[in-house]
């Protein structure tokens, strides 16, 4: 046995290695046996097919599974699935074709078959019939008939002939009724390909597209019946008529706009049946489209305005908000109308309807005046509605059947008589403490009836004789039908309790008469005294007679008798008389009316007294704290910007007037330090003027014996010359040492200063609590110099100091053009050069200066020749 199974297990994983080939070629398997050992080798055959291209196959073809992907396996499935359930396209899984679709009808079978349980929702339809859990041999087998054979039939096997497209199946084997999945505009294409166009009835779930166009449909000639349900579809287009489709059905969809619908109608001239369940759709005005749609049913939208066409005779248009149904009532063709759960607050009591055979108003918001005129009307539903008080005599409907008014818990009174071919009627849950004498005829009648607070008085329950057994008053009041029947009843009024009526909502006085022949009722008030009005119930007339405007506004008498207090308040809290009269006599009852505070002391915040109260205070006491709180910050802010702008103020005075404090003491400085440089230079010069003046006299003595004494001559002008470059030199030391003296005198006044303004600025800023941006920019706005009053200031500087005026050091924009250097450099240095020319040494660029009374020493002769180049032979004695 080992043996055999390790056999086995190689030739497993040797069939698996050839699967897991990507080649495509065909293998089989070779077993060889010599001296008890089995050899296992491959052989590769031909494969008439030959080997298949990269296309062709995908993981699912070559994986090593031992079967097919089945719906059981929901490990494998899940792989290729969504978070919300829906299968990967073929983009992302990498499968072939025909492996994507036995994924997709995998994955459909295994939610078909509740393997999935909740973990992707609950959004595949199990309805009806698939509820139950589903199972299937293959992928296939959803598509198959399954025939059952009994003994001594005859069954005929006839091969399918439904082929199959994407996503979608025949119904019933009839390819004329196809069923599609989540397709789209391409595989429309497709299924006129391969169904044909003689399609009658196309059911698609889940449109992949956000819009739709109908022209696509119009290949199809015989389409009658069309359903696009559980889609994303905004947008419907279409300019060609489908005079075939007869039924159409966009359930579950996002339409938002009826123009579109509108359009569509206009292009289906033979559509009767129309389905726009659960859409977006806040409108519906198309009163001139389809003129021959019969059924419409708009139920789950926000409709808020309808206008119908004339050829309605269906309309479902409940859980809309609806407030009126005036566009609705003038269709007279009108067969079957739901207008359950809107937001109908009023009814004409006159409405006619009269082809009208079905009607369900539950859950609307009508408290009274409910009438109908309805002769054909079979059913009436009016289920979980707050209707206080229901009047028969106003519901015209001789062959109405069924009627249903199931957890009508606002009911307190019912008055007429029910029609003569009520079958099944159902009221359920009610505060309806009797009923008219007549109310029920003596027919069998399917009645189903509760109520919380039902009045035991014999007499009272005359009304229950023909439905005894239905209502089971036995159990209820603990009362059999003889001792119903036994009773005496020739006129009378039963025991009411104190009414309580909640304050400004109207409130039922019921009084609980009885009589035979029925009396008439009449209605006072004990203090002060006044007649109400009276009620005749044979005739179902209301008498007002001698009854005063006051009380008319404050009561009246409603069918059955009853007496109806409006808006109460403190002043109806009194006694009221109910006077029953007829040929036996005259009874009364007193009832008392007190006001009900309970609800003044509810839970419900918006509908107490007392904790409405406490809410309101507290919400005023907080609204009053925001308020004080803004008040507090506003006025705190407005303080706050008025010192502010005091400050600033004070701040921009004081920096104006230390600006011109400063100006001033710089302009004062700096003209006594051009006067003191210009003292200095005047000085200077005037000692160079004398320099020159004893040195041109010394050597006009020596020019008469400069030919006789020419050396000595020449010895003693030189020593002249070094004599009055020294003494020179000692003069522009003394005036350089006084100018830089006054240099530094003025840089101490000016850095004095500019540190007095600082100190001050930084007071201010200390003080005033403000920013150095802010006084930068009031500087700026206080500089006392224009650049046209510096620039003519500097000018007065460069005539003090003799400086040229330099085209080069004026810039382009207008800026300084003289720039501050060392003092020295405002006093030239003269210097004799070997000629007896006086050279000032300047900086090379500037230009040369001289003094036009100075001249070069020249010869006594005519000759121009310097003095230290004439010869030595030359005269030797001088002039006297």
């Amino acid at each position: 046995m080992l043996h055999v199974y390790g056999r086995k297990v190689l030739k497993n994983v040797l069939e698996t290695a050839v699967r897991s080939n990507s080649t495509g070629h065909k293998f089989k398997t070779n077993e060889v046996t010599k001296e008890n050992t089995t050899y296992v080798n491959m052989e590769r055959v031909g494969d008439s097919v030959g080997p298949r291209k990269d296309g062709e196959f995908c993981s699912l073809c070559t994986c090593n599974l031992p079967v097919k992907v089945s719906y059981k396996d929901v490990l494998i499935l899940e792989q290729f699935m969504r978070e919300d359930g829906t299968v990967l396209p073929r983009q992302l899984t990498g499968l072939c074709k025909t492996q994507q679709l036995r994924v997709e009808r995998c994955v459909m079978q295994a939610f078909w078959s509740g393997l999935f349980g909740d973990k992707f929702g609950n959004e595949a339809d199990r309805a009806g019939y698939k509820r139950f859990n589903r199972y299937w041999k293959n992928d296939m087998s959803m598509y198959q008939l399954e025939k059952k054979e009994k003994d001594g039939t005859c069954v005929i096997v006839t091969e399918s002939s439904c082929p199959m497209v994407s996503t979608c199946a025949c119904i019933n084997e009839d390819i004329r009724f196809i069923q599609c999945h989540s397709i789209g505009h391409e595989t429309l294409k497709e299924i006129e390909k391969i169904y044909g166009k003689n399609i009658e009835t196309l059911e698609i779930e889940k449109w992949e597209e956000s819009f739709i166009d109908f022209n696509n449909f119009t290949q199809f000639s015989k389409l009658r019946e069309l359903q696009i349900f559980n889609s994303e579809i905004e947008n419907i287009f279409i300019n060609s008529s489908i005079n075939s489709l007869e039924k159409l059905e966009l359930e579950n969809d996002e339409i938002e706009n009826d123009e579109i619908i509108c359009n569509l109608l206009d292009f289906l001239p033979n559509l009767a049946y129309l389905s726009l369940t659960n859409n977006y759709l806040k409108k519906f005005d198309c009163f001139k489209s389809a003129l021959k749609l019969k059924t419409l049913k708009l139920r789950k939208n926000s409709i808020e305005f309808v206008d119908l066409p004339d050829s309605l005779e269906n309309l479902d248009i409940s859980f809309n908000s609806l407030t009126n149904i005036e566009n609705i009532a003038k269709n007279k063709k009108l067969v079957e109308l739901d207008l359950s759960f809107n937001r109908i607050n009023e009814w004409n009591a006159e409405l006619e309807l009269p082809k009208l055979k079905i009607l369900n108003i539950s859950g609307l918001r009508i408290k009274k005046g409910f009438g109908l005129y309805a002769p054909r009307l079979e059913e009436l539903i009016m289920n979980q509605s707050i209707l206080r008080y229901l009047n028969f005599y106003k519901i015209r409907t001789e062959n109405l059947k069924r009627f249903s008014a199931t957890k009508s818990i606002y009911l307190e009174s019912v008055a007429g008589r029910i029609p003569a071919k009520l079958e099944n009627m159902t009221m359920t849950d009610t505060q309806i403490m009797n009923l008219p004498v007549n109310f029920f005829e003596k027919k069998q009648l399917k009645l189903l009836f509760s109520s919380s607070n039902i009045q035991c008085e014999p007499c009272v329950l005359k009304w229950s004789l023909p439905v005894f057994d239905q209502i089971d008053l036995r159990k209820i009041c603990n009362l059999t039908m003889k001792d119903i029947k036994i009773a005496n009843c020739s006129i009378g009024i039963g025991k009411s309790p104190i009414i309580y009526g909640k304050y400004s909502d109207d409130t039922l006085l019921r009084c609980f008469y009885y009589g035979d022949p029925i009396p008439k009722i009449t209605w006072y008030r004990y203090r002060p005294s006044e007649l109400l009005g009276t009620y005749d119930p044979d005739q179902n007339i209301i008498d007002y007679s001698n009854v005063t405007n006051s009380s008319l506004q404050s009561y009246s008498i409603i069918d059955g008798g009853h007496l109806l207090i409006r808006n109460p308040n403190r002043s109806h809290i009194e006694r009221y008389v109910c006077v029953a009269e007829n040929q036996h006599g005259k009874v009364h009852e007193i009832i008392n009316f007190r006001l009900d505070y309970s609800d003044w002391y509810s839970f419900d915040v918006f509908h107490s007294v007392f904790y409405g109260g406490l809410a309101t205070s507290l919400i005023v006491c907080f609204v009053s704290f925001l308020l004080n709180i803004t008040w507090i910050l506003t006025r705190k802010s407005a303080l706050w910007w008025i010192q502010r702008a005091e400050r600033l103020s004070r701040v921009r005075k004081m920096v104006e007037a230390m600006e011109k404090y400063r100006v001033r003491q710089m302009e004062s400085l700096h003209e006594k330090y051009t006067k003191r440089v210009q003292i200095v230079r005047d000085n200077y010069h005037q000692q160079v003027e004398a320099l020159r003046v004893s040195y041109t006299s010394q050597s006009e003595k020596f020019r008469d014996y400069r030919a006789a004494q020419l050396e000595t001559v020449s010895s003693h002008l030189e020593s002249m010359r070094d004599n009055y470059n020294t003494q020179l030199a000692r003069v522009r030391e003394y005036g350089a040492k006084r100018a830089d003296t006054l240099w530094d005198s003025y840089e101490k006044q000016v850095n004095r200063m500019r540190t007095f303004s600082l100190q001050h600025r930084l007071k201010l800023m200390r003080q005033y609590k403000v920013k150095q941006r802010y006084l930068n920019k009031l500087l700026e706005s206080f500089q006392a110099m224009s650049p046209e009053q510096r620039l003519e200031h500097e000018d007065k500087i460069r005539e003090a100091l003799d400086i040229p005026n330099d085209p080069i050091d004026i810039d382009s924009a207008g800026g300084s053009r003289l720039s501050r250097s060392s003092s020295f450099h405002s006093l030239p240095e003269y210097l004799i050069d070997e000629r007896g020319n006086i050279q000032p040494g300047i900086p090379p660029s500037s230009q040369t200066i001289r003094f036009s009374n100075i001249q070069p020493l020249q010869s006594p002769s005519s000759s121009s020749t310097p003095l230290h180049n004439q010869p030595s032979t030359s005269s030797s004695s001088p002039k006297p």
